[in-house]
């Protein structure tokens, strides 16, 4: 029994993640459990499972009388959030250039091959996992833990504020030639560009989102 609440939890987990980083929740938004439930068609124990979860995550709110919100955006937290990983990935970054190996190399190549393709399709959804797949992939072989598991807390507030910097096809085009520079930099195994380019190409959307939460901001609960 204990193995089938477990995953009804993660499920519960997933799909609410999903709802609050695509917006459906909207930031500020009052939590109604019974709705939820029925909705994801679960009990209330595996609902309140996900939910602290999300919080720890934070993504949700708890306010002192114990009623949930889905935790409101600003332009505070995503100037921090912004700053932090691009900091974080450029550390990542420089200790990757120290383990990287030709096959690396021509792996990175090939996601940007992809990503291209991905664009000349049009399709953001394809566009987003290979980007996140360059990155993810920088992550591995910088060996760097530490850094990596701070991304990865970081990871749904960044996806939630990645979603708001919703992209343009001319973005989408940047952001290839920013993967390339950053790739070509750590072919040379130029450290000092390589984290330049890399928190360049972080906090290139980082204006955008802000724009977003600023429509945001006056419209929130």
């Amino acid at each position: 029994a204990n193995v089938r609440r477990v995953s009804t939890k993660d499920i519960a987990h997933k799909a609410l993640r999903e709802m609050i980083i695509k917006g459906e929740l909207e930031p500020g938004q009052p939590i109604a459990e019974e709705e939820l439930a029925k909705e994801l068609q679960i009990s209330r124990t595996p609902l309140r499972e996900a939910l602290q979860i999300l919080e720890l995550e934070g993504l949700v709110n708890r306010s002192l009388n114990g009623r949930m919100n889905v935790a409101p955006i600003s332009i505070q937290e995503v100037k921090e959030i912004f700053v932090i990983r691009s900091n974080l990935e450029g550390i990542v970054v420089e200790d990757a250039i120290d383990n990287i190996t030709q096959k690396d190399i021509d792996h990175l190549t090939h996601l940007i091959k992809l990503l291209k393709m991905a664009i000349s399709l049009e399709d953001y959804e394809t566009i987003d996992q290979f980007g996140k797949q360059f990155h993810e992939y920088i992550y591995t072989v910088s060996g760097n833990k530490m850094a990596v598991k701070f991304l990865y807390q970081l990871n749904s507030m960044i996806n939630r504020y990645r979603r708001l910097a919703h992209k343009s096809i001319g973005d989408t085009k940047q952001s290839v030639k920013e993967h390339k520079m950053i790739l070509h930099y750590i072919i040379q195994k130029d450290k000092i560009n390589a984290v330049e380019e890399m928190k360049k190409h972080i906090l290139g959307s980082l204006n955008q989102a802000i724009k977003t939460v600023e429509k945001y901001e006056h419209t929130q609960f």
